[in-house]
């Protein structure tokens, strides 16, 4: 028999969730999580044999927005195919479905890429769209001072996020997607924190791991960072710090792709918060 494509519903979670365990190293308690947060918010094209999905793709909305302008977008994320069915074109065809479909609606989609995936995105017409330096630093001992640290709503974190990054091209997310990133890095034994820093309150969302604070999102600059290291990593105890900053704002760390994208009226685009 013949796969077909058709989009997920709520009755195909468990195989979603199974055919997640197959494809990707999360935990079944992540991925439940994941679906019971997002499934209503997310459209999810599926392989689909004998009404069991062999493959997946999950696109969620967003937007490329540029001053005034904004334009929708799918970001692409957990695309996976069965072990048993690969090597057969058929996630090929699948994501085929997903790019054409986004070309009748006027629809821009991008995606975080691994490295070795690279080719097989661009060989569906996906380009590369920007890149992000890794930041690294391990603060001197006592320096930096103070710093007064306060929980951070999702929404006041957008609100805050929005001002920050609308001098540049950068991907607008829904209240709905960002609730989620401070929900998965909560779950990762993260915090979304505000404070005060040179006359302004400014945002950061983080967590530890291995005696490092990862974090995910901040406005502040390198040097900014750099300047308060040490209070950041006492508050959520490590000893270093690292941080992806859009590569035209960090003159220093390991260039790392941000995103491929594919029809985008926007290059250039701060692509970020897109999971982990």
């Amino acid at each position: 028999m013949h796969p077909d494509i058709r989009l997920a519903t709520e009755r195909d979670i468990p195989a979603l969730t199974e055919l997640w365990q197959t494809c990707f190293p999360d935990s079944k308690e992540y991925i439940e999580f994941f679906y019971r947060e997002n499934f209503d918010r997310m459209s999810v094209p599926v392989l689909s044999l004998d009404e069991k999905p062999i493959g997946m793709i999950h696109l969620m909305e967003a937007s490329f927005a540029q001053g005034a302008e904004a334009y929708p977008v799918r970001f692409v994320y957990a695309v996976g195919m069965h072990p048993a069915y690969r090597g057969q074109g058929l996630m090929k065809n699948l994501l085929g479905s997903v790019t054409r479909s986004a070309e009748e609606k006027g629809c821009g989609l991008f995606l975080k890429p691994s490295q070795e995936l690279i080719p097989f995105y661009e060989s569906a017409g996906f380009v590369l769209d920007s890149s992000f330096r890794l930041f690294r630093t391990t603060p001197e001992a006592k320096s930096g001072g103070s710093l007064s640290l306060s929980p951070l709503s999702a929404a006041d974190y957008n609100r805050l996020r929005n001002i920050s990054f609308s001098g540049r091209p950068y991907v607008r997310w829904p209240d709905a997607h960002v609730q989620w990133a401070v929900d998965e890095n909560a779950f990762c034994g993260g915090q979304t924190l505000s404070f005060s820093l040179d006359g302004r309150i400014h945002f950061l969302m983080g967590y530890p791991s291995d005696g490092v604070l990862h974090i995910t999102e901040t406005d502040l600059s390198c040097d900014q960072l750099r300047s308060i290291a040490f209070p950041l990593c006492t508050f959520f105890g490590t000893t270093s710090l690292e941080a992806l900053f859009p590569e035209d704002a960090c003159p220093e760390g390991e260039a790392v792709v941000s995103s491929l994208v594919f029809h985008a009226p926007v290059r250039s685009t701060y692509a970020n918060l897109l999971l982990f």
